[in-house]
């Protein structure tokens, strides 16, 4: 209740600071549906991409051609273990056409051995589908940092409203104590 306060000791900054507190609640409530929304938009964007994208990847078994190299970087499976991985050069064939590249292969494989390759639209190599949960995933990421972002702007708001009200108020003390203050001994009688 400080800016409906009826005291006649309210100062107006005390009354401005106390309004711009109660405007921070009320954006920071109104932030939830806000990111709410915006994490939605973001999912079904993602999630329509992935489905568009993984329906044009196929997938072919090609043969490994050379020996198994371990990338120096280790990699999360798709059960999120973390592996090192290893890519190799495989041959394929689909429709007619042969092609060969480097791709990732399982850590055990061996040359001769068979490869799942995936191809795109074009028949070139592409990376393997991506899971529909990396929308979830996205959308989540979309919200919280939505979210985050209106809070902390709030928060900032509120932050540098007080300190300037609190200089300001500084400043006013100050001035009136040195109206007050007088040398020791040379006060008016």
């Amino acid at each position: 209740m400080q800016p409906w306060n009826p005291s006649p000791l309210m100062r107006v900054s005390d009354r401005v600071e106390g309004f711009v507190r109660i405007l921070a609640v009320l954006v920071l409530l109104i932030a939830v549906p806000a990111a709410a929304a915006a994490g939605t938009a973001a999912y079904s964007s993602a999630s329509e991409r992935i489905h568009t994208e993984n329906a044009t990847k196929i997938v072919v078994t090609g043969t490994i051609i050379g020996t198994p190299a371990r990338v120096a970087a280790p990699v999360a499976d798709r059960n999120g273990t973390v592996r090192d991985h290893f890519e190799a050069q495989v041959s394929w064939t689909h429709d007619g056409k042969s092609g060969t590249a480097t791709v990732g292969v399982p850590h055990a494989a061996g040359a001769g051995q068979p490869a799942p390759v995936w191809l795109g639209p074009d028949g070139t190599p592409t990376t393997p589908p991506e899971r529909s949960s990396a929308a979830a995933v996205h959308g989540i990421g979309v919200g919280v940092a939505v979210l985050l972002e209106i809070w902390c702007g709030a928060a900032a708001v509120v932050w540098c409203n007080a300190w300037a009200l609190n200089h300001r108020r500084h400043l006013r003390l100050d001035r009136e104590w040195r109206q007050f203050s007088h040398p020791t001994g040379q006060g008016s009688s």
